[in-house]
């Protein structure tokens, strides 16, 4: 590689930053962010789904900026995704070499789970990754160049604090860490010594937030995410459906060589004490690696409801290995040099194809059949829609109105776009944080507007009668995107609150 490997990564870190912010204008908020952004405009210690960190940063973005608009708020992901991009480089660059630290970083660019959804939406995967990345890079200094001290055991402790304090995941860093420190007898030393325990410590410090929150809350945030992986019985076809998920989101041709490259780092097992220095860096990772894919891979064969993207920040480990791998055989092997062209092209040519139609939605003018079924992509739009015929209906301004919705997604929705105006209720079996926000005790004898999707109202209806005086229909609206209806979001009209409602938690 003639041009310094330093600069091309600041060049992949300039282009694609631009290319995100230029989708993050394009695209509305998809429905874990606008939930996200309106629960975020009360700041807790934690929160029902996830601990705080992320919305911790909307919140302030929000305040400093005073816009909750979509492309304000997720340029500190953005960016944050640009700082990791800079710090898998040089992660790569420390274990293996800058050219294998070039290609670790241009790989994390062109994986879509990625490139796409850690890179640019507000999500706890943008920070998690953020602070796993900075805690490794602090590890690979304290362990394999003998750079010991307690400030930098500290200070990677603090990082790992931070990125628990985002994700749970992070929790495998110390699983992670503690593993390779058992298993390789080069640095097994290093558990007589207090750095790890100083670091340990402070994890659980930065994370205290979280479990007071918790303890005061009944451990529900605790027990909603274990209550995911519950085994409920025997399921290959689910777990391999679950591989298929992973290997679509990271994309295909780069998860295969990925996951080779991983699989015989990992039977290589930790390497000789004295004379295999590369395979000891590589077990490193494995053992980081490891533990998400395979813990949250295997719990789908038991049944366990399984995101295609709780795995991620395994492969994010893993990626320096591919970069290795790529720095060997490109120099020498034609179809590795055509693989990588490939791999390029396919990510530029799927983002282009995908965004564009979700912001517009052209492909379902051009080929209607494909989304017989539906079209994801339509959770993208922001329900602007509904704000502008509130707003004609006069409805915003009547004295203790409030919104009931009959699911968190339609009450996320529902809630971005009001921009807080109004309080939304959930009045669910899943309310998830909104069962926290208010106390349904204390809109007694109020009137609603019953908003939402309108299947989902309809069948909430019947069950909502028994708590209103009496329902009316008022409008459907239809959401659009280019001017064309993509959805109907159902409005009634509900008088006289009880004040009472079966809420499953909160309170």
């Amino acid at each position: 590689m003639s041009v310094n490997p330093s600069f091309l990564v600041i060049v992949i870190i300039i282009i694609s930053t631009l290319f995100r912010i230029v989708l993050a204008g394009a695209i509305g908020l998809g429905v874990d962010e606008s939930y996200v952004v309106s629960m975020a405009r009360d700041v807790s210690w934690s929160y029902f789904d996830h601990p705080p960190l992320h919305l911790w940063i909307i919140w302030l973005t929000a305040r400093l900026t005073g816009s909750e608009a979509g492309l304000v708020l997720r340029l500190p992901f953005i960016g944050m995704f640009a700082a990791t991009t800079w710090m898998m480089y040089r992660l790569g660059g420390k274990l293996f070499g800058d050219r294998a630290g070039y290609y670790t970083a241009l790989f994390l660019n062109i994986s879509a789970v990625f490139s796409l959804s850690t890179g640019s939406w507000i999500l706890p995967d943008g920070p998690l990754m953020f602070f796993m990345t900075a805690a490794v890079l602090l590890l690979v200094k304290l362990i394999f160049t003998n750079q010991s001290s307690p400030q930098l055991w500290l200070t990677a402790g603090f990082f790992i604090g931070l990125g628990m304090l985002a994700k749970y995941h992070a929790a495998f860093l110390l699983l992670g860490g503690f593993l390779f420190l058992v298993t390789s007898k080069a640095h097994r030393r290093l558990l007589v010594n207090a750095g790890p325990y100083l670091a340990a410590g402070t994890v659980a410090l930065v994370f205290l937030p979280v479990v007071i929150w918790n303890q005061e809350h009944h451990w529900i945030s605790f027990l909603f995410q274990s209550g995911r992986a519950v085994a409920t019985g025997f399921y290959p076809l689910r777990m391999l459906g679950n591989i298929a998920g992973q290997a679509a989101w990271v994309l295909p041709w780069i998860w295969l060589p990925l996951a080779g490259v991983l699989l015989k780092a990992c039977l290589s097992g930790p390497g000789n004490e004295k004379s295999d220095s590369l395979q000891q860096k590589q077990w490193f990772l494995c053992c980081f690696a490891m533990g998400p894919i395979v813990f949250f891979t295997a719990a789908t064969l038991w049944g366990a409801q399984g995101l295609f993207h709780w795995q991620a920040p395994g492969y994010l480990m893993a990626m320096p290995l591919l970069g290795r791998a790529a720095a060997e055989w490109l120099p020498v092997k034609r179809i590795a040099q055509v693989w990588l062209k490939i791999c390029v092209f396919l990510f530029l040519f799927l983002i282009t194809i995908l965004g564009s139609h979700t912001a517009t939605g052209w492909l379902r003018q051009v080929e209607p059949q494909w989304f017989q079924a539906g079209d994801p992509t339509v959770e993208a739009l922001d329900w602007q829609n509904l704000s502008v015929f509130l707003e004609e209906q006069g409805v915003l301004h009547a004295e203790g109105q409030f919104i009931v919705a009959p699911h968190w997604i339609d009450a996320g929705k529902i809630d971005y776009v009001l921009k807080g105006r109004l309080p939304v209720l959930c009045l669910s079996n899943e309310p998830h944080h909104y069962a926290y926000l208010y106390n349904v005790k204390s809109y007694w004898g109020r009137n609603a507007l019953i908003i939402g999707r309108k299947d989902a109202v309809k069948k909430a209806l019947p069950r909502y009668q028994a708590y209103f005086a009496d329902i009316e229909y008022v409008g459907m609206v239809p959401i659009t995107r280019g001017g064309i209806p993509e959805m109907e979001i159902a409005v009634y009209s509900a008088k006289d609150f009880s004040g009472i409602f079966p809420m499953p938690y909160g309170q």
